[in-house]
């Protein structure tokens, strides 16, 4: 379980809350799966995963166990910390940041 230590506190829950603890290890395809299709029922098209912020804090908040929705109201700054590291989980330095392949050689 890691954590983000929030710039400004936002309230969660009715508890004003200043880290909200989160565990990107625990996301699963299906997970991954689901988001996609919430975010198709609001018309959020992800054009490029990687790089799709909406895309990040939907799976931020689902690693946080929070709803979206509190993410949203969150600062611009602590928004932009939450699904950076989303994105550095999945695609930077990751070993998923590179497919590997078998060519049976």
């Amino acid at each position: 379980m890691s954590e983000l230590k929030l710039h400004k506190a936002i309230e969660i829950d009715g508890k004003k809350v200043d880290k909200i603890e989160y565990d990107l290890d625990s996301i699963t395809g299906k997970d991954i799966e689901d988001i996609c299709k919430i975010m198709a029922k609001e018309q959020n098209a992800i054009v490029i995963q990687e790089t799709d912020p909406i895309f990040h804090a939907h799976i931020f908040a689902q690693a946080a166990g929070i709803a979206y929705e509190d993410l949203r109201r969150m600062n611009g700054k602590d928004f932009t910390k939450a699904t950076t590291l989303v994105r550095d989980f999945f695609y930077i330095g990751s070993e998923g940041s590179q497919v590997e392949t078998s060519s049976g050689i």
